[in-house]
Protein backbone atom coordinates (compact mmCIF):
# COMPACT_ATOMS: atom_id res chain seq x y z
CA UNK A 1 0.00 0.00 0.00
CA UNK A 2 1.47 3.38 -0.82
CA UNK A 3 2.16 5.20 1.91
CA UNK A 4 1.74 8.60 0.59
CA UNK A 5 -0.90 9.36 -2.27
CA UNK A 6 0.43 10.06 -5.76
CA UNK A 7 1.12 13.63 -6.84
CA UNK A 8 -2.12 14.40 -8.64
CA UNK A 9 -4.11 14.30 -5.50
CA UNK A 10 -1.70 16.29 -3.02
CA UNK A 11 -4.12 17.33 -0.48
CA UNK A 12 -3.55 21.10 1.46
CA UNK A 13 -5.10 21.15 4.93
CA UNK A 14 -8.80 20.90 4.59
CA UNK A 15 -7.73 17.68 2.85
CA UNK A 16 -9.08 17.44 -0.29
CA UNK A 17 -7.50 16.50 -3.41
CA UNK A 18 -7.53 17.97 -6.63
CA UNK A 19 -11.28 17.52 -8.06
CA UNK A 20 -12.56 18.01 -5.09
CA UNK A 21 -10.81 21.54 -4.57
CA UNK A 22 -12.46 21.98 -7.86
CA UNK A 23 -15.69 20.95 -6.63
CA UNK A 24 -15.41 23.31 -3.54
CA UNK A 25 -14.32 25.95 -5.69
CA UNK A 26 -16.92 26.06 -7.82
CA UNK A 27 -19.92 25.34 -4.94
CA UNK A 28 -18.34 28.49 -3.36
CA UNK A 29 -18.74 30.58 -6.52
CA UNK A 30 -21.94 29.46 -7.06
CA UNK A 31 -23.19 30.54 -3.82
CA UNK A 32 -21.55 33.73 -3.81
CA UNK A 33 -23.82 34.48 -7.16
CA UNK A 34 -27.02 33.17 -5.47
CA UNK A 35 -26.01 35.08 -2.24
CA UNK A 36 -25.53 38.05 -4.16
CA UNK A 37 -27.69 38.09 -6.44
CA UNK A 38 -31.77 38.55 -5.58
CA UNK A 39 -32.68 35.17 -3.91
CA UNK A 40 -35.87 34.89 -2.62
CA UNK A 41 -37.45 31.71 -3.76
CA UNK A 42 -36.34 27.68 -4.42
CA UNK A 43 -37.69 26.40 -7.27
CA UNK A 44 -38.45 22.85 -7.31
CA UNK A 45 -39.99 20.76 -9.68
CA UNK A 46 -41.62 24.24 -11.28
CA UNK A 47 -42.97 24.98 -8.09
CA UNK A 48 -41.47 28.01 -6.41
CA UNK A 49 -41.78 28.29 -2.55
CA UNK A 50 -41.27 32.19 -1.75
CA UNK A 51 -38.66 33.26 0.78
CA UNK A 52 -37.78 36.31 3.05
CA UNK A 53 -34.36 37.24 2.16
CA UNK A 54 -33.27 36.35 4.90
CA UNK A 55 -34.07 32.94 4.72
CA UNK A 56 -32.08 32.95 1.44
CA UNK A 57 -29.16 33.79 2.77
CA UNK A 58 -29.14 30.90 5.30
CA UNK A 59 -29.83 28.86 3.26
CA UNK A 60 -26.52 29.15 1.56
CA UNK A 61 -24.24 29.59 4.68
CA UNK A 62 -25.78 26.11 5.09
CA UNK A 63 -25.10 24.70 2.26
CA UNK A 64 -21.28 25.47 2.57
CA UNK A 65 -20.44 22.43 5.10
CA UNK A 66 -22.19 20.09 2.89
CA UNK A 67 -20.35 21.41 -0.07
CA UNK A 68 -17.37 20.49 2.03
CA UNK A 69 -18.41 17.59 3.67
CA UNK A 70 -19.14 16.34 -0.01
CA UNK A 71 -15.82 17.18 -1.98
CA UNK A 72 -14.06 15.60 1.42
CA UNK A 73 -16.18 12.16 0.90
CA UNK A 74 -15.30 11.98 -2.61
CA UNK A 75 -11.51 12.65 -1.82
CA UNK A 76 -12.05 9.33 0.53
CA UNK A 77 -13.22 7.73 -1.51
CA UNK A 78 -10.88 8.27 -4.30
CA UNK A 79 -8.47 7.74 -1.66
CA UNK A 80 -9.30 4.36 -0.90
CA UNK A 81 -10.04 2.89 -4.77
CA UNK A 82 -6.21 4.06 -5.11
CA UNK A 83 -5.23 2.13 -2.09
CA UNK A 84 -7.39 -0.74 -2.99
CA UNK A 85 -5.62 -0.62 -6.22
CA UNK A 86 -2.39 -0.59 -5.21
CA UNK A 87 -3.27 -3.21 -2.61
CA UNK A 88 -4.54 -5.58 -5.55
CA UNK A 89 -0.77 -4.87 -7.57
CA UNK A 90 0.47 -5.89 -4.35
CA UNK A 91 -1.43 -9.06 -4.31
CA UNK A 92 -0.82 -10.37 -8.12
CA UNK A 93 3.12 -9.45 -7.62
CA UNK A 94 3.19 -11.78 -4.86
CA UNK A 95 1.56 -14.18 -6.34
CA UNK A 96 3.66 -14.06 -9.34
CA UNK A 97 6.81 -13.89 -6.98
CA UNK A 98 5.08 -17.63 -5.22
CA UNK A 99 4.62 -18.43 -8.88
CA UNK A 100 8.35 -18.26 -9.78
CA UNK A 101 9.61 -19.59 -6.47
CA UNK A 102 7.67 -22.96 -7.39
CA UNK A 103 8.49 -23.24 -10.88
CA UNK A 104 11.83 -23.41 -9.80
CA UNK A 105 11.60 -25.35 -6.99
CA UNK A 106 10.02 -27.87 -9.38
CA UNK A 107 13.08 -26.94 -12.12
CA UNK A 108 15.84 -27.84 -8.89
CA UNK A 109 13.51 -31.59 -8.32
CA UNK A 110 14.29 -32.34 -11.91
CA UNK A 111 17.46 -31.48 -12.20
CA UNK A 112 18.42 -33.26 -8.99
CA UNK A 113 16.35 -36.36 -9.82
CA UNK A 114 17.56 -36.10 -13.23
CA UNK A 115 21.89 -36.40 -12.23
CA UNK A 116 20.24 -38.71 -9.71
CA UNK A 117 19.06 -41.37 -12.57
CA UNK A 118 21.70 -40.81 -14.79
CA UNK A 119 24.57 -40.78 -12.05
CA UNK A 120 22.89 -43.04 -8.69
CA UNK A 121 26.15 -42.21 -6.98
CA UNK A 122 26.17 -41.27 -3.01
CA UNK A 123 27.02 -37.21 -3.48
CA UNK A 124 23.92 -37.25 -6.17
CA UNK A 125 21.60 -39.13 -3.21
CA UNK A 126 23.19 -36.76 -0.83
CA UNK A 127 22.19 -33.59 -2.68
CA UNK A 128 19.03 -34.92 -3.52
CA UNK A 129 17.89 -36.21 0.09
CA UNK A 130 18.82 -32.59 1.45
CA UNK A 131 16.81 -31.11 -1.58
CA UNK A 132 13.61 -33.56 -0.30
CA UNK A 133 14.46 -32.61 3.18
CA UNK A 134 14.15 -29.00 3.01
CA UNK A 135 11.04 -28.99 0.69
CA UNK A 136 9.83 -30.89 3.19
CA UNK A 137 9.75 -27.83 5.87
Amino acid sequence: MPEEPPDKFTKHSLGLDGPAKLEALGGTLIALIALFSSYDHITIAEKSIYLQQQWGIWIIFISFPILFIDAKLATRQRDRATNETARDRNRATGARERQRQAIALLHRSAVLTARFQLEPNEFNRNRLNNFLALIKK
